[in-house]
């Protein structure tokens, strides 16, 4: 007996189903992967990263968006924690519901999707020419890892570890701090 079929759909049945569902679901080559929902650490987390972000970018031309449809490729569509754009945001068509543009994307890891985070996702993002650092939160200890393009469209990664370090987002010109970006998060001592 064989393995049962994997129903695939195109990129235009799982735009129109994801618009109108109640939950959502990233698109990966034909499959449809549901987005499951977040601990009460990486809630807290992501809305700390929107908040502090978009403090720090007022009065500039870069905007933050909490987990907006991103197009990775012309057969992927991810939805990230938090993107930053800057200047006017890149819209894949009238719906005005896929970002094409982001510079900056933020993934709080989860568990069931560190290891895609880090491999399959972040191969994807790489893909696209306007990023510029992508940012992975740990939720279980102090950790921020950011990667960052260098010439030759290379990736050099820098990790920030400890209540007191202070993450710099370079392309930014921002840093965070990690006593704001943990505030109200509970880290148990290792």
């Amino acid at each position: 007996m064989g393995a049962l079929p994997i129903t695939r759909i195109s990129v235009e049945e799982y735009l129109a189903a994801d618009r109108v569902a109640e939950l959502r679901s990233e698109y990966h080559d034909g499959e449809v992967f549901p987005v499951v929902a977040a601990s009460w650490a990486h809630s807290l987390l992501t809305v700390n990263l929107g908040r502090r972000l978009s403090e720090r970018l007022d009065g500039t031309p870069c905007r933050v968006a909490g987990a907006p449809r991103v197009r990775a490729t012309a057969r992927n569509y991810v939805y990230p924690d938090v993107a930053v754009v800057c200047g006017q945001p890149q819209l894949a068509d009238s719906h005005a519901d896929i970002v094409l543009n982001p510079q900056v994307i933020i993934e709080v890891l989860s568990p069931s999707t560190a290891d895609f985070d880090y491999g399959g996702k972040f191969a994807l993002y790489r893909t696209l020419s306007s990023l510029q650092e992508y940012i992975l939160v740990s939720q279980d200890a102090y950790l921020v890892e950011v990667f960052r393009r260098v010439p030759k469209n290379q990736w050099m990664l820098s990790s920030y570890a400890g209540a007191e370090a202070v993450v710099p987002i370079e392309c930014l010109g921002i840093t965070l701090p990690l006593t704001e970006l943990y505030a109200g998060v509970e880290i148990q001592a290792a």
